[in-house]
């Protein structure tokens, strides 16, 4: 995977002011601390804004994950952005936020405030725990993105988006039926039409000898092998364990079940991408 650092500029696209005003507004209270964009808004800007692919889902909410020390400092970055008059509380969860009245925000706050099996337990009694492996091991490929109005925001790259929305839907699947494993399918099915093609000459090229050569299953393979390269050693063997039991057609196939395509098709790009995964790891 080529380490040119990529900067996606859409300074040009007056839709995207809404997330520029949020961005300033977001980076006034969060000062040093470290965000980045995730979730459905980060998909948009990846596939349709980038590469003009159709994700098939739509949504208006931004996820941002925030690297932080401790719950002090949450609650310090929050009470800023309640204090600022621009966001508001959406409900009693304390990572739910409206900004201007129309734009829901979840935040995710992981690193060192983190607890020993990679979750979070939110305060003030620790019941509400959610997972946050992932979020730290992917922070060091984010991209960054132009917006217009002058401001900037750092974004997750396309291949740790696939490896979070996994590792979502392993979570959520229950609570949150489809959401993840769309945007999951989106990616697997489009990696080559999202920047990639190029590299099937380079980084693939034993694939186009292949005598049953497919283009999507070519892509899900270079997505496996990017999704691998981005990973730390230690984290590999979680995101592989899930691709290859989601892709053996002798499982409870629960992925498949819930992306919205043909099960054997599913089956076969998750096959490929566990091949490209494993290229990396073995």
């Amino acid at each position: 995977m080529s380490t040119r650092p990529i900067l996606l500029d859409f300074s040009n696209r007056p839709e995207l002011h809404y997330l520029a005003a949020l961005a300033g507004a977001f980076r006034a209270a969060t000062g040093d601390s470290p965000f980045f964009l995730v979730g459905a808004t980060a998909r948009d800007l990846l596939l349709q804004y980038a590469h003009g692919i159709n994700s098939g889902r739509k949504t208006r909410d931004v996820d941002l994950a925030l690297m932080l020390p401790d719950w002090a400092t949450f609650e310090a970055i929050r009470s800023r952005l309640l204090a600022g008059g621009r966001f508001s509380a959406n409900g009693t969860a304390l990572h739910k936020l409206v900004f201007e009245g129309f734009l829901e925000v979840d935040l995710i706050p992981f690193g060192a405030i983190e607890r020993a099996d990679r979750s979070i337990a939110w305060p003030p009694d620790g019941e509400f725990v959610m997972t946050v492996f992932g979020f730290h091991e992917v922070f060091e490929t984010t991209l960054p993105v132009q917006l217009p109005d002058g401001e900037k925001i750092r974004i997750v790259s396309l291949p740790a988006l696939a490896v979070l929305k996994l590792l979502a839907w392993t979570e959520r699947r229950l609570t949150e039926p489809g959401k993840d494993a769309y945007d999951l399918a989106a990616i697997l099915r489009k990696y080559l039409d999202a920047g990639n093609h190029e590299r099937l000459y380079t980084d693939a090229t034993r694939l186009l000898d292949e005598p049953d050569f497919d283009y999507e299953l070519a892509g899900a393979w270079l997505l496996g092998h990017d999704m691998a390269q981005i990973l730390p050693r230690a984290a590999r063997p979680r995101v592989a364990e899930i691709l290859n039991r989601e892709g053996d057609p002798h499982g409870a196939v629960l992925l498949a079940g819930d992306m919205p395509i043909d099960a054997t098709r599913v089956l076969a790009l998750l096959q490929s991408a566990a091949k490209g995964f494993r290229e990396v790891t073995d």
